[in-house]
């Protein structure tokens, strides 16, 4: 129940963040992508977010609305482009990150036994355990 609370926290804050900066929060998760892997092609950004090609165009038509990203040709393949946050973007997101450890680190201050790595290690280990445990569920129905 307490992963219950934490889920629902995380949702409830990353839906206020995106009404904040006026977009979805699949421009949100979006933003925070492309600034941690960098450019991205739209391809990669479906695939990350398991979003038809359709749907990842208009996700890039809003976030480029919004001054948060831009399309450029791929160097690598002419045939594609490549989403770039912009600093408007990667502000928004330093923003939302700094934001989000100012409330865990509140909230950890009710629990001093606990140290930073040990937080790190428990959501790093659930995340990987709820992302193998999707693929699983994905490969035995395919």
């Amino acid at each position: 129940m307490a992963l219950r609370e934490l889920v629902q926290g995380w949702e409830r804050y990353r839906e206020a963040v995106a009404d904040e900066l006026g977009v979805g929060t699949s421009e949100v998760i979006t933003l925070g992508y492309l600034d941690h892997e960098g450019p991205r092609t739209p391809s990669e950004i479906g695939q990350r977010l398991n979003l038809t090609s359709g749907s990842v165009t208009a996700l890039l038509d809003r976030l480029e609305a919004a001054a948060y990203v831009t399309r450029s040709q791929n160097p690598d393949d002419r045939r594609s482009l490549l989403a770039t946050a912009t600093p408007a973007g990667r502000h928004a997101i330093q923003w939302f990150y700094e934001q989000l450890d100012g409330i865990v680190g509140e909230a950890m201050q009710g629990s001093p036994q606990l140290t930073r790595a040990d937080v790190i290690q428990f959501a790093t280990a659930t995340g990987q355990a709820l992302a193998e445990q999707a693929r699983t569920s994905r490969e035995e129905q395919g």
